[in-house]
């Protein structure tokens, strides 16, 4: 990695570059990835390195681990895997993992088997790296020219809400390398964006702010008291009006007694790629919203260059970002069902569940207790689940609690201490939540 300038761990180094060394043996490969804006972010990378090597891959997105696998190419997974170890390990071709969810399993990789793990190195996770992050690691290690990628690996780690209080760990170590490097550029900004302020507004559930977001003539009363034109882009705004308008802003979310770190969040840096005009910021909504319908392959397909997948992804993402709008609006009027030690909310929409939660405990909801969506999808449950970054300090790990609790209920699960899912039978729903308040409580007390 020319000198590492990222300061890795000779262990984890020595693994990207055995991967390098697969990337560089091999002429075509099977990529398998997760569905969301993180594993959309890691396929990216992946693919456009590869690309920029004259190299063959097909690309797949999956909610969960396949049940056949490509039997005659070298496998990549990135943002999943780690689960399935024992099984990859018993296959005769390569197989390289790039997962960055903690487990409790632990494998040794036999021949041509590249298992990287960060927890394994004492990099967390769940913080610190993302699957798309990692991807942008093996493409570094592959070809120091993949530099270029920074953005789109940045951007799942920003989707994986690895950038609240700015990004840390190995994330902030590619930031400062790519701005070195003139990959990126730095720009401080208010976290919103559209059409003008009013749109702007109107749309923000990332971040939303109560009592405000979506609601469109408690935004005209504000403007108009500040004296801001509606249609002025975000970008545009005075400094003057600037710092008016984020008192406001601040001021809603304090009033929902919002921790200072998130308050903090609604505006700071955002690192731009001038050379195709994307920024991570607003790359990683992009991709979120493709994920978020179903459509993970139009959010690859932008990443890749094809400038009208880039015009449906942003009308993807206004479409869904009014979806998000009136649900997070619901849970603020009405609440959702309490018990003594979380929270929980049933989601018809699968793919919406875990951002509502997520967005709930940021902005809504109470930050005493984990929060928890279903969706109850044919014969099974699908569950996410979402803590704060004080309870995951005071001993909670979701990740850890979602495993042991769906195992007991013939279901799988896992993820980070402080996000995770699983997927349990029907009708095991009521049996889950009971089991996930005795784990939070015997940890909260």
């Amino acid at each position: 990695m020319g000198g590492d300038p990222l300061e890795l761990p000779e262990d984890i180094r020595d693994g990207f570059e055995a991967a390098a060394s697969i990337l560089d043996e091999y002429d075509k490969f099977r990529i398998y990835t997760h569905y969301d804006a993180d594993g959309i972010s890691s396929a990216a990378v992946l693919s456009r390195a590869l690309m920029r090597s004259q190299k063959g891959f097909h690309t797949s997105f999956l909610s969960s681990f396949p049940e056949k696998l490509s039997s005659d190419l070298p496998l990549i997974f990135t943002d999943f895997g780690n689960s399935h170890l024992d099984r990859l390990n018993q296959l005769d071709q390569p197989v390289i993992v790039l997962d960055h969810h903690n487990t409790d399993i632990g494998v040794e990789a036999g021949k041509e088997k590249i298992f990287i793990n960060p927890h394994d190195f004492g990099i967390n996770g769940a913080k610190e790296v993302s699957g798309g992050t990692l991807s942008f690691l093996l493409a570094i290690a592959f070809d120091e020219k993949n530099w270029s990628q920074s953005v789109y690996g940045l951007a799942g780690a920003a989707a994986d809400k690895q950038n609240i209080g700015g990004f840390t760990g190995l994330n902030n170590k590619i930031v400062e390398e790519a701005v070195k490097r003139g990959k990126l550029e730095v720009r401080n900004r208010l976290y919103l964006d559209g059409e003008g302020i009013e749109d702007s507004l109107m749309k923000a559930c990332d971040p939303y702010f109560p009592g405000i977001s979506g609601r469109k003539a408690t935004i005209k009363k504000i403007l108009k008291e500040i004296g801001l034109d509606s249609s002025t882009p975000v970008n545009e705004i005075s400094s003057d009006k600037d710092r008016e308008l984020t008192s406001i802003l601040v001021l809603s979310l304090m009033e929902n007694n919002i921790p200072t770190h998130i308050v903090e969040s609604i505006k700071g840096k955002d690192f731009i790629d001038d050379e195709n005009g994307l920024s991570v910021e607003i790359l990683y909504k992009l991709l979120n919203s493709c994920a978020r319908v179903s459509k993970p392959g139009l959010g690859l397909s932008l990443c890749l260059g094809d400038p009208s997948a880039k015009e449906k992804a942003e009308k993807l993402r206004d479409d869904y970002r009014e979806q998000m709008i009136r649900r997070l609006r619901v849970i603020e009027e009405e609440g959702i069902e309490q018990m003594d030690h979380i929270q929980y909310f049933y989601e018809e929409k699968r793919t919406r569940k875990g951002e509502l939660a997520g967005l709930g405990m940021l902005y809504i909801l109470s930050q005493e207790k984990p929060t928890i969506g279903l969706t109850k999808i044919d014969d099974r449950v699908d569950i996410s689940c979402r803590a704060t970054k004080k309870l995951v300090k005071s001993g909670i790990d979701l990740g850890l609690f979602c495993r042991e609790i769906a195992r007991k209920l013939d279901g799988s699960g896992g993820g980070h201490d402080i996000a995770a899912g699983a997927t349990i039978p029907l009708n095991k729903d009521k049996k889950f939540l009971e089991l996930m308040d005795e784990h939070v409580g015997k940890i909260l007390g």
